[in-house]
């Protein structure tokens, strides 16, 4: 019967040979076998699962260690991990779960950008209705314009400033019946159009040739006057121009003055563009409104008194010594100035206020 304990006892179970591997001893006889069962019934599609074998030795013949193999048996690692219901397998990384947790930091940080990005844009525009605002209130309480620019300007960027003030200045004053550049625009238009005419028959004058008439006048005083402007512009520095309009000298109905006093003058390349600077200029005429009137405006003359030095040496401008700046006639100011630049250390005693020997006088059509 001995003999026959230690005998190899076949095992006809295919499904408990598959995976297992047998162990000899030194004698021939085999002592264990180590096994590693599976389970073939694995769970369905819709439930996944993950199913680790049991590990475990077992023994065969040797019944004295029965008891070491109990321990074995006991200390077996079963690792069974299911992945239902959303839970993970360990060291696999839920893909979901991250997407859905970084999804709060990437709203804070949208946010957080734009706020960023709307912040500054905001804060301007809320800057910029401020300043318009204080520039209507101080156009209508004290009539004032004040235009700061964030650098120096030339002497002929002066010229250019007070030439547009003043076309706009009889534009807006009804003047003028259309802007300065449709006048020219429009007359060298009719003369074009007199020359592929021919000879110009004789005929009795009608409204529309007057009107033509008074168009030439007022351009031609009005060119004469931007030229003599500038070659006194080229001549000396002109802190202040006057425009009165009707009336006298001494009590006209209207008076506008460009006031340059503050500005800082300086060379072409280290200077500001001229046309950028204007359209600041009638940016802010536009907002103050200083030049419109609901009251109906008749034509009158219009003269240009300039402030230069006295030894500039003019000869088209008439030097008026004792002329004072009228005071019982609202003064509509337009201040220009630099930023960063004041008047206060300029000297203007040997300056003295230039009349132009011609006033424009307005037409309509």
């Amino acid at each position: 019967m001995a003999d026959q304990c230690d005998t190899l006892q076949p095992i006809t179970n295919s499904d408990e040979t598959e995976g297992s591997s047998i162990v000899h001893s030194g004698d021939g006889r085999i002592k264990r076998r180590l096994s590693c069962s599976s389970e073939r019934n694995s769970k369905t599609a819709e439930e996944p699962s993950m199913t680790c074998t049991l590990l475990s030795l077992q023994s065969v013949s040797d019944d004295s260690n029965s008891e070491i193999d109990e321990e074995r048996r006991t200390d077996s690692i079963k690792i069974n991990v299911e992945s239902n219901n959303g839970t993970d397998v360990k060291g696999v990384p839920n893909t979901e779960e991250k997407e859905n947790s970084s999804e709060p930091s990437d709203i804070i940080q949208d946010q957080t950008e734009t706020e960023e990005t709307s912040g500054p844009d905001d804060r301007k525009d809320t800057n910029t209705e401020e300043q318009d605002a204080e520039v209507v209130r101080k156009a209508q309480e004290e009539g004032c314009v004040d235009v700061v620019f964030p650098g120096a300007v030339t002497h002929d960027g002066c010229y250019r400033f007070v030439s547009e003030i003043l076309k706009c200045i009889l534009y807006q004053r009804q003047q003028l019946p259309m802007t300065y550049d449709q006048l020219v625009y429009s007359q060298k238009k009719l003369q074009t159009s007199k020359q592929e005419r021919g000879a110009v028959t004789r005929r009795p004058l009608h409204s529309a040739d007057l009107d033509l008439r008074k168009c030439h006048q007022t351009l031609q005083e009005l060119e004469e006057l931007l030229q003599q402007l500038e070659m006194l512009f080229s001549l000396s520095r002109v802190p202040r121009v006057l425009l009165l309009m009707g009336g006298s000298l001494i009590l006209p109905k209207e008076m506008y003055e460009v006031n340059m006093e503050a500005l800082a003058l300086a060379a072409g390349d280290q200077s500001l563009r001229a046309s950028s600077c204007l359209r600041q200029i009638f940016r802010t005429l536009f907002v103050a409104d200083l030049l419109s009137d609901n009251n109906p405006v008749r034509l009158m003359p219009t003269t240009v008194l300039a402030l230069a030095h006295r030894e500039c040496g003019v000869g088209w401008f008439r030097p008026k010594l004792q002329f004072k700046v009228p005071t019982r006639v609202k003064n509509k100011i337009i201040t220009l100035s630099t930023e960063g630049h004041g008047a206060e250390g300029e000297d203007w005693q040997d300056y003295v206020w230039f009349q132009a020997p011609t006033a424009i006088k307005g037409f309509t059509n």
